[in-house]
């Protein structure tokens, strides 16, 4: 399955954000996520397969130059990880900061679509 950015909705295998009513889906099923893990996501599925420095990160989804050496990255991205099985696919990027692996590259299956949203 190839990640797809359609008006409302990301893809990425079996996750998919539904950016209209921030709800996001793990093959059908909906999952809660806090506000900034929820921002963290978006802006993880938009710049997929990029590396992403901490700096970068804190700036664009927290809005703050600060925080370089706080946690509060790593236990979002842990989070992430933990209630989208995300696993290996979301990684660490020593010293620098995090990639979301292509799906190409990160063996994402196919997904089901929730209800109400369409899924070519």
């Amino acid at each position: 399955m190839q990640w797809q950015n359609e008006a409302d909705v990301l893809w990425y295998g079996a996750v998919c954000v539904q950016l209209s009513t921030q709800r996001v889906f793990v093959q059908g099923q909906a999952v809660h996520l806090a506000p900034m893990e929820y921002c963290l996501l978006c802006y993880l599925l938009q710049h997929q397969g990029q590396i992403l420095s901490r700096r970068e990160l804190f700036l664009q989804v927290w809005g703050a130059p600060a925080g370089l050496k706080t946690r509060t990255l790593d236990a979002h991205v842990h989070a992430l990880r933990k209630k989208l099985a995300l696993g290996g696919r979301l990684e660490t990027v020593f010293r620098v900061g995090y990639r979301l692996r292509l799906p190409a590259e990160a063996g994402a299956a196919p997904a089901a679509a929730p209800a109400g949203s369409a899924k070519p």
